[in-house]
């Protein structure tokens, strides 16, 4: 079977990850402020997904994100739920968080509905 694949070419979007490493024993205090965040992130202007995922151990957060572009993000750092989050989540975190912003410039979109193998890529 031949898997088909659609190249899109866009604006430098951003991509956000952060694993988020909380305290065991306030896991469920950082997971009710990072999913405020992200229900609130996700009706942005600008904002293309906002995901927080839970991780294997207990209080392990990843928070995928993806922006129309820099302003959008940066516009997201000065919303008020933003703001809120960073006056609250520094007593829930056991260590700093580790975050990187991908600028991508090529989206590859699978467009078979099964798994896409990775050497087809191009």
């Amino acid at each position: 079977m031949k898997h088909r694949y659609s190249r899109r070419v866009a604006a430098v979007k951003r991509l956000l990850i952060a694993e988020i490493h909380g305290l065991a024993g306030r896991a469920a205090e950082l997971a009710r402020l990072l999913d405020d965040v992200a229900e609130r992130a996700a009706r942005e202007e600008g904002c293309l997904m906002f995901r927080v995922l839970r991780g294997d151990d207990l209080g392990e957060f990843v928070v995928l994100s993806s922006w129309r572009d820099e302003p959008a993000l940066r516009s997201h750092y000065a919303t008020a739920a933003y703001v809120r989050y960073r006056a609250a989540v520094g007593e829930l975190l056991a260590r700093p968080s580790d975050v990187t912003v991908h600028h991508v410039a090529e989206i590859l979109h699978a467009v078979d509905p099964n798994p896409p193998e990775p050497g087809l890529f191009g």
